[in-house]
Parts: structure tokens; sequence; C-alpha cells
């Protein structure tokens, strides 16, 4: 049997379900906007989906934004950020901005592999999404002038959410409706949420066993599955 680390790495070999599965948890008024938009200069970026080992099965580690002028104030994120020069690849970025946000050591993380890359119209970013996996409990010592608080959300939660909605006073002063994902109460929209829709269906169309294993709270996660 194929342990789970190598069930995902072979679903996330593309062709990916890109766009159409992102478009399922994006906001009302994302698509005009981003049909709209220009990406030809916009700032390269990404972020991590960090899976590690729980008594709960495999969780996944999001960020809330401190409030603050701007377009993503106290929003619920993946660690990460633009490309720095000294940056290797996108994927040293997500290390180093997840090392930076959540105060842990990234050295253990094993690359597992990225998702569709999305454009975020409000802050000019083209982010591209990494996936990693770490074999220990982890400890967060989160940055204060990044991160309020950090959000523990378990993947078998996120698998088994029905779709829901809510309204949004939007920034630019209108009135969205928004796909999301409760994590503890808390509200995973936008591009976040866009990014979790496509692990999810990467999960569920290529790697069902597995989708299955962590809607039971069994991530597989002892030594000899991994």
């Amino acid at each position: 049997m194929l342990s789970w680390k190598t069930s995902l790495r072979n679903a996330l070999q593309p062709p990916l379900p890109g766009l159409k599965a992102q478009e399922k948890m994006a906001p009302s008024e994302r698509l005009k906007r981003y049909n709209s938009s220009d990406t030809s200069e916009a700032i390269q970026s990404s972020v991590l989906i960090l899976l590690y080992p729980s008594d709960q099965g495999l969780k996944i580690p999001f960020i809330q934004r401190p409030l603050y002028q701007g377009p993503h104030s106290g929003q619920i994120s993946l660690p990460g950020g633009k490309r720095e020069k000294t940056d290797k690849d996108n994927w040293d970025t997500a290390l180093r901005e997840t090392r930076e946000e959540l105060g842990i050591s990234t050295e253990s993380v094993e690359y597992i592999g990225e998702l569709t890359q999305i454009y975020i119209p409000n802050s000019h970013f083209h982010v591209s999404p990494q996936v990693g996996y770490i074999h220990k409990n982890l400890r967060f010592n989160p940055s204060p002038f990044e991160v309020s608080e950090v959000i523990e959300a378990s993947a078998h939660q996120l698998l088994t959410q029905p779709f829901q909605t809510k309204k949004i006073h939007h920034i630019q002063g209108i009135t969205i409706e928004a796909p999301y994902y409760d994590v503890h109460g808390k509200h995973i929209w936008g591009a976040t949420a866009m990014i979790l829709s496509e692990l999810i269906e990467v999960f569920k169309a290529r790697a069902p066993f597995w989708a299955n294993a962590l809607r039971s709270c069994n991530a597989h996660t002892s030594p000899e599955s991994l």
C-alpha cells in the first residue's frame, strides 16, 4: 500500500484541477476584478500548506493577520509572503516566510508538491501554494508584528465541511458574498479558501482512500505509514 505522502505527491502531479477548483470558493466580486486585471507585473510570492501529525490526525496551521490599514487586515491566511532576491525558488520563499511568521524550524519540512498559482487583485500578488510535511508536533512562536493568532485546522475538518457563504463588507466599500471554511468559529475565505478548495479536490479525486482516512481522523501518520 502506498503511504499517504506518496499518494499525495502523485496526486499533485499536473495537470491539476486549477482555476475550476479554485473558483468554487471564489467571492462573488472576484471574477469580475480578475478578468480586468493586468497580472504581468504582479509580485511573486508563496504560501505553505504545512501538514503535520497530531492526535486528531493531520493538521494545517493558519495565521490571522493583525488589524492594520491594508487589504488583508485581520484576515486568516496561510503563512507566506513575497519572494525576496535571496530566495532560491518558490519553495524557499514559503519556508522562509513560515519560519519568520510561525517561529518554527523548517529544516525537516519535506516537499510534497505545489498547487496552481493564484492571483490576488487587492494586493497584486501572484501566489504559488507549496505543500509540505513535517513529522513532529509543532510549538509555535509567532511573530507579533505579522501574526495575531495561529489557528490549527484538522485536515478532515476541512474535507467534510458543507458549502457555506457569508456577506462581507469589503475594503472597497461594497458588500460581497464569500464562501468560507469554518475553523473553530474562525472563517477562512478569499484566496486562502480558493487554494484549499483545489487541495481538497485533489485529495478527493486522486487520493480518495486517504481522503476517507482523514475523514475518520485516521491520518496514518505512524512511522510505518510514512
